[in-house]
C-alpha cells in the first residue's frame, strides 16, 4: 500500500510540475503571435488546472504520514519527485520552440471555441497541420541571463513547488505537532505566490508587452532557468536532510 501511494505522489507531483513548466510556452507564443493577453490567460488557466493533481498527492501524503512513514522513505520519495521534475524541465527548456508552437495552435482554435475544446482540437483536428506557425529562434547564453531574476525565480518556485513537502517533513519529525506543522504548506506556498504575483509575472508581462526582442527573451529564459534550478536546489537540500537522518 505504501509503495502504491508513494508512486501516486511522485506521478502527481511530476505531472503537475511538468504541465506548469510547459505552460511557459504560452508566454513565448503570445509574443510571437501578438496575442499577449490570451497567452497570459492561458498560462494562468493551465497553472490553476494543474493544481488538480494536488488532490491525490496531498491525500496520499497525509495518509502516509498518519500511517507512520519513515523519514528516510519519505525523503527518498520526495527526492525522486524533484529529480524527475528537474530532468523533465530541462527537456522542456531544450524543446521550447516545439511547445510554444503547440500554444500557437491552441490560440488558433480558441478563436472559434473554448480553451478545453481548443486544446483537444490542437491534437485531434486535421486542420492543425495547415496552421502557419512562427519559429522561436534564440540561442540563450549564460552571459545574457539576468541573475537577480534567476535567483528570485528560484526562490519563488522552491516555495511553490516543494513547500508542502517541507511542511509534511516537519510533521514527520515532530509528530506531536503534525496538524500545526502541516499548515505551514499554506505559508510556504503563500511566500512563493507573492513573489510570483508581484514580481515575476508583472516583469514578464511588461517585457513581453514593450521590450525589444533580446530583453523579453532574456527575461523568459532567466525565469525559466530559475524554475529549473529550483528543482535542483530543492534536491540538494533534501539530500542534505536525508544525510542528517540516516
Amino acid at each position: 500500500m505504501y509503495y502504491y501511494l508513494a508512486t501516486l505522489v511522485v506521478l502527481s507531483y511530476v505531472l503537475m510540475q511538468s504541465i506548469e513548466t510547459i505552460s511557459f510556452g504560452s508566454r513565448v507564443a503570445s509574443r510571437l503571435c501578438n496575442k499577449v493577453a490570451l497567452g497570459t490567460t492561458l498560462q494562468n488557466s493551465i497553472f490553476i488546472g494543474s493544481r488538480l493533481f494536488l488532490v491525490p498527492m496531498l491525500l496520499s501524503l497525509a495518509y502516509l504520514i498518519e500511517s507512520g512513514i519513515r523519514i528516510q522513505t519519505y525523503l527518498t520519495m520526495v527526492i525522486v519527485s524533484t529529480m524527475l521534475s528537474f530532468f523533465l524541465s530541462l527537456v522542456v527548456l531544450s524543446r521550447l520552440d516545439f511547445f510554444q508552437k503547440i500554444f500557437q495552435k491552441i490560440f488558433f482554435f480558441y478563436s472559434e471555441s473554448t480553451i478545453p475544446i481548443a486544446i483537444l482540437k490542437t491534437f485531434k483536428s486535421k486542420r492543425r497541420k495547415d496552421i502557419d506557425l512562427v519559429d522561436y529562434i534564440y540561442k540563450p547564453s549564460i552571459h545574457n541571463l539576468m541573475w537577480k531574476k534567476v535567483l528570485v525565480s528560484s526562490l519563488a518556485y522552491i516555495f511553490l513547488s516543494t513547500g508542502f513537502f517541507l511542511a509534511f517533513m516537519l510533521a514527520i519529525i515532530f509528530p506531536e505537532y503534525r496538524l500545526t506543522l502541516g499548515q505551514l504548506s499554506t505559508a510556504f506556498h503563500g511566500i512563493g505566490a507573492v513573489l510570483l504575483a508581484f514580481y515575476i509575472d508583472p516583469m514578464l508581462s511588461r517585457s513581453i508587452d514593450t521590450a525589444d526582442n533580446e530583453v523579453w527573451r532574456c527575461n523568459i529564459y532567466s525565469v525559466f532557468i530559475g524554475r529549473v534550478l529550483s528543482y535542483l536546489f530543492s534536491t540538494v537540500i533534501l539530500l542534505f536532510l536525508g544525510f542528517l537522518y540516516t
